[in-house]
């Protein structure tokens, strides 16, 4: 069976884009063309701004940079509020942090969708509104209008990291606010092994991006963009351009790979739909899914059905801290205190969160892709069985 996957394996390694991007990176980086902004970078940032239908992609050396530098152009500062999921990925909320700005959690429901919990209050007085897509699964325009209806100066920004080519009212998931980001670590739908995006329909936000992170980048539209940029003034931020070979091979490949998966993920929630103590989030349309990262999430209140599907399948667990059950990550002062500390201690970010997400579990999705379609019918039949 190993020696099966092995072989598995390197079929998938040996694909055509892999192939070509291997030899790509192996000229470059003899040439030394494996710095600053090489012509293939920039055609790169250009293809992924195509891609995904926004005026502008200016890349980062991974997901968290790009976060950061996009809440400072979009004008992020001391004691601004930022209305969040509670689904928002651990760095994001670091970064929000950092700045000095102030997260406000939203709750999300079974379907993974966001829940207006807190009070048209917090709402009005919030100065933005981070959204994330998570596990493909791109949130609903109706629920994220409904927030922006109440606060009409809210400025909308996307985290699509794991959202990659899903689409939200026929357009890229990425596409509704001022800005987007998203993270292209070697387990995203888009590999650059590190690296991040950032996309904005602003000239103003992108020039912006550039002279506070991207150190030496030249435009050869402002002078004066040119020489801010030799300051770096939040860091620098760009990404290594190798990374940009293997991204632009997955954005080639990305539309078959999310048909792919989108199949795999429609058999096992139909399949499961009618199981008691299992609930699958609710998809209007599996044509809008995309991206996918760790794996094809599912909630189960019942240890006895659980120990089922890991008796047929590989079961991971909800993994990310619950930051939001401690008051070091409400406080940007109070993290601060956390980061300078001698002898830091965080109390019940690792533990229980006591809500619906000690319920959420995912079928691994290293495992799913690999596994046939008639290969998952089968081991679903027999849990289908055993259940009944």
């Amino acid at each position: 069976m190993r020696i099966i996957r092995l072989l598995i394996y390197i079929k998938d390694c040996l694909s055509f884009y892999n192939v070509v991007s291997s030899i790509k990176i192996f000229f470059h980086s003899i040439l030394k063309q494996n710095t600053r902004y090489p012509n293939y970078l920039l055609n790169f940032e250009k293809e992924v701004s195509n891609y995904f239908g926004s005026k502008y992609a200016l890349s980062f050396s991974n997901g968290t940079t790009a976060c950061t530098a996009l809440l400072y152009s979009l004008g992020v500062k001391k004691n601004s509020k930022i209305i969040i999921s509670r689904l928002t990925f651990p760095s994001i909320i670091s970064s929000i942090l950092r700045i000095g700005a102030i997260p406000v959690y939203l709750d999300f429901d079974k379907n993974l969708e966001i829940k207006e919990n807190i009070s048209n209050d917090k709402i009005l007085d919030a100065d933005f509104f981070l959204i994330t897509h998570v596990y493909g699964l791109p949130q609903k325009l109706e629920r994220i209008k409904s927030i922006l209806a109440l606060n009409k100066k809210l400025i909308l920004i996307e985290d699509i990291s794991h959202a990659q080519g899903a689409i939200i009212n026929n357009k890229k998931a990425g596409t509704l606010g001022e800005g987007s980001f998203m993270s292209m670590q070697g387990d995203k739908a888009i590999n650059a092994g590190e690296g991040g995006i950032v996309f904005t329909n602003s000239e103003h936000v992108y020039n912006r991006l550039i002279y506070l992170s991207h150190l030496n980048r030249k435009t050869s539209k402002d002078n004066n963009i040119n020489l801010l940029s030799k300051i770096g003034f939040i860091g620098k931020g760009r990404m290594n351009p190798l990374g940009a070979i293997t991204a632009l091979s997955d954005i080639k490949n990305l539309q078959k790979r999310n048909k792919i998966i989108r199949e795999k993920i429609k058999i096992i929630y139909e399949d499961l739909k009618d199981l008691k103590n299992f609930h699958a989030p609710k998809i209007d349309n599996y044509e809008n899914l995309g991206g996918f990262h760790f794996g094809i999430p599912f909630f189960c209140d019942l240890e006895i059905l659980l120990n089922d599907f890991k008796s047929k399948f590989k079961i991971v667990k909800y993994n990310w801290p619950i930051l939001d059950a401690n008051e070091h990550f409400h406080d940007p002062n109070k993290f601060l205190d956390l980061i300078y500390s001698n002898d830091p201690k965080i109390e019940n970010v690792f533990g229980k969160s006591n809500d619906i997400r000690d319920q959420l579990y995912f079928f691994d999705l290293k495992e799913i892709i690999n596994l046939s379609n008639q290969k998952i019918k089968k081991k679903l039949d027999v849990i289908k069985k055993n259940e009944n």
